[in-house]
């Protein structure tokens, strides 16, 4: 186990040394800290295949997350059993762990993926802690960087405008990476203690930066600009929740529609048949005329029965002004 160790530790003092002899006549005294930053591109192009993994696992989880609701829902009614009967919450709770990674497995997803860059990262994150306080290369923790007499020391106690700079990157950047990661995340696979994290980690993360090397923080901060880089390019290019279903419902052929893949495009049907003409003034085609002739024949019914009773008024005899029936 020792020997692993000292054979990382080696092997990160030899890059720190390479990038620092190939770069000091462009950074001269500041080569020690682009040295650092270089390291971290390099440490981070080596897992990115592992990282385009771990985003498609991400993606692939978060559409399988109606699944995994629908199984949390189907247990949710065993909580009861917390106090009543443990050993038979136990069992429910195991069973329920098994349904969740059969539907893993049958998606060929792997929860695990996502954490594998972070821990193959420590190694590198310590084996930096201890060349700086202690390795090979003393020169490398006396090493200034703008504004930083030592990259050895803590901000606690360089207490410069160095120092407080690079604190507030380190802030700032693990903020809006998370930001970066909630805002392509679907609002139903998110949980409210993510929301809690996004403002409470990138404090936390602050007072315990002030007790780490200023190497140390400066490989971190490379670190999170480059995760706010990779993360750009691949929300942009990894498909989203939700594309294949509606890729899918796009590609699929409407009512009357003909499916695609080398049949003929659709041709339209036959023309609905014209309306019979109408010849004459006042004419009307030949389904109306029958209607029309009813209508025409109870309005003159009514004309003759009005007529009538003005005839009838009009033929009664007037009376007579001396009172005398004619």
């Amino acid at each position: 186990m020792f020997e692993i160790w000292d054979r990382l530790l080696s092997l990160l003092e030899g890059v720190l040394r390479f990038f620092h002899d190939n770069t000091e006549g462009l950074f001269g005294d500041f080569s020690w800290g682009w040295a650092i930053i270089f390291l971290t591109f390099t440490v981070r192009l080596a897992l990115l295949p592992l990282a385009v993994k771990q985003t498609r696992s991400m993606r692939a989880m978060q559409q399988l997350q109606p699944e995994v609701k629908k199984i949390q829902a189907k247990f949710k009614a065993d909580r009861g059993l917390m106090k009543t009967d443990p050993e038979k919450y136990k069992d429910r709770r195991q069973k329920q762990q098994e349904a969740t990674m059969a539907l893993y497995k049958e998606h060929n997803v792997n929860p695990a993926a996502g954490c594998l860059p972070l821990i193959l990262q420590m190694p590198i994150f310590f084996a930096l802690f201890r060349v700086l306080n202690g390795g090979k290369i003393a020169e490398l923790a006396t090493a200034p960087f703008y504004g930083i007499e030592r990259l050895g020391v803590t901000p606690a106690q360089a207490l410069g405008i160095g120092a407080v700079v690079l604190i507030a990157l380190q802030a700032g950047s693990t903020f809006f990476s998370q930001k970066q990661m909630m805002a392509n995340t679907p609002a139903s696979a998110q949980q409210p203690q993510q929301q809690i994290l996004l403002y409470v980690m990138p404090v936390m993360l602050t007072f315990f930066s002030f007790n780490l090397p200023i190497g140390v923080l400066l490989y971190w901060v490379a670190t999170n600009i480059w995760t706010i880089g990779q993360q750009f390019v691949m929300f942009r290019n990894i498909q989203q929740p939700g594309d294949a279903a509606a890729k899918d419902v796009a590609a699929k052929p409407r009512g009357g529609d003909k499916p695609s893949g080398g049949a003929k495009a659709d041709t339209p049907g036959p023309a609905p048949a014209p309306a019979p003409k109408v010849k004459g003034p006042g004419r009307k085609p030949a389904g109306e005329t029958g209607d029309a002739r009813n209508a025409g024949a109870r309005n003159a019914g009514e004309r003759n029965r009005s007529g009538s009773r003005g005839g009838s008024r009009r033929l009664r005899p007037k009376p007579d002004p001396t009172g005398e029936r004619r």
